[in-house]
């Protein structure tokens, strides 16, 4: 799933960093810039053009949990309270939403004024994958799984660094409070309530240090939807993940994901494709995943070029999927007269139950399946399966009749055309995207689960 762009020479590497290193805007250009970058004080290794959003393992039942929905949709599992960071950061993907928390410490806002946030840390890609590693084996709240944004784009959409402490004049009058909507506040001559989110406790030479400064913070604030009521607002009473307000992530581009392992990177390269058959993201909403145990040392990417390379190498190959091949008529066909054939050997229609049945296809890689998507034969449900109509099969057959018909499809196809599938149907209605539904064997180890397990 991944594409390492060739490299030229030395003078062409440091040409393609001006404007402080802007690397996912230079790895889409046709043409390279004249060397004119050494005279920028920002192309320094201690400097990024990048926000990193990394996840954190969370325990529900602590007193520093998140609002967690009842329902996160169908392909999201877990049945511990204990919830992974991988897990978390599938879920952020599979749904289009950061959410924006009041970032809770035993029990308490850390997140000053009206405006729940979001966090972000600007440290250098390789310091982060130091820190976020060493933290996290640790067991501190940090994990080495996360999102990175343009910094330009972010700061647009309202992102600021944090400010970190406050005048010493004025320090004897900060003291905060809880107003009427259970909000932590700062006093506003000194504050303005928009500009609460981004203060951070800063204290040294006392008797118990407070020095934050090395997280890199920047958060983006969540100002309340009209729509929204106040008990939702205030995280009472949600039941789905797009009630928590927050940042929707679809209509952004260039973004990376960061994870450990080659098995995860997979994972989310079939998040990714599904989000662009289904039209909910573009190709160009994403542009690569790095793997963090196929890089060198992180000291080996401290500087700007060599993060470069590390991405350019990483660079996410998913436009092969979606060009039409000379293949697809001939594979779409053959797929045709597979159900043809069952149909014309079944027998006649027995009546029954009432309800819709498609073919589940559980790889979005396949020849088959990527010529059914591009023919509009297949398409991708709301919680991203692969579902095929089968106009064949007679609407005059029962619901279970249709079951026994995809499945012997099924095992036709795994052996004919090595994807794997099975049938997915809904009692009562031919719309797949309600309940309940039902589905034939398969593997519940395939990608289109997101199974929160604490051990991997």
């Amino acid at each position: 799933f991944f594409h390492t762009k060739k490299q030229g020479s030395h003078d062409r590497q440091w040409n393609c960093m001006k404007r402080g290193g802007d690397i996912l805007k230079t790895l889409h250009r046709p043409k390279w810039d004249n060397l004119n970058i050494i005279k920028n004080n920002n192309f320094r290794f201690d400097l990024s053009n990048y926000l990193i959003h990394f996840f954190r393992d969370i325990d529900l039942e602590s007193d520093n949990c998140i609002p967690f929905p009842e329902h996160m949709g169908w392909s999201n599992l877990t049945e511990t309270s204990f919830l992974h960071a991988f897990f978390m950061l599938r879920a952020a993907l599979k749904n289009g939403r950061l959410w924006a928390t009041w970032s809770l410490r035993k029990g308490k806002r850390t997140i000053y004024g009206p405006n729940p946030a979001i966090c972000f840390t600007e440290m250098p890609i390789a310091a982060f994958l130091q820190a976020s590693n060493i933290r996290w084996q640790q067991g501190e709240a940090m994990s080495p799984f996360a999102l990175v944004f343009p910094k330009e784009e972010l700061f647009k959409l309202g992102a600021r660094p944090v400010i970190s402490g406050i005048s010493k004049e004025l320090s004897n009058k900060l003291c905060s409070y809880v107003d009427k909507h259970g909000n932590r506040m700062l006093p506003t001559d000194i504050y303005h309530p928009a500009e609460q989110f981004r203060y951070v406790t800063f204290s040294l030479g006392n008797q118990q240090n407070i020095d934050w400064t090395h997280e890199r913070e920047w958060r983006w604030p969540y100002h309340q939807n009209q729509n929204l009521q106040v008990d939702t607002y205030n995280f009472n009473y949600i039941e789905n993940w797009s009630d928590i307000p927050g940042l929707d992530l679809y209509n952004l581009s260039q973004l990376g994901v960061i994870v450990k392992t080659e098995e995860q990177a997979k994972k989310i390269s079939h998040d990714l494709l599904s989000l662009i058959d289904s039209k909910k993201i573009s190709e160009n909403t994403f542009s690569f995943i790095l793997i963090t145990d196929n890089l060198t040392k992180t000291e080996k990417l401290q500087h700007p070029i060599e993060v470069h390379q590390a991405i350019s190498n990483a660079m996410i190959d998913l436009k092969r999927f979606l060009l039409h091949s000379n293949e697809d008529v001939n594979l779409c066909s053959q797929f045709s007269k597979l159900i043809s054939y069952i149909e014309n050997n079944a027998g006649d229609p027995i009546g029954g139950q009432y309800g819709g049945c498609w073919l589940w296809l559980h790889d979005n890689t396949t020849p088959l399946t990527r010529a059914l998507i591009r023919n509009g034969r297949a398409f991708v449900s709301d919680d991203g399966r692969y579902l095929v109509h089968l106009y064949e099969f007679s609407d005059l057959r029962s619901l279970q009749e249709r079951e026994k018909m995809t499945d012997m499809l099924a095992n036709s196809i795994q052996q004919n055309f090595s994807t794997p599938c099975c049938y997915f149907s809904v009692a009562g209605s031919d719309n797949p995207n309600d309940v309940p539904f039902y589905a034939g064997n398969h593997d519940y180890s395939i990608d289109f689960y997101n199974w929160n397990n604490p051990n991997k």
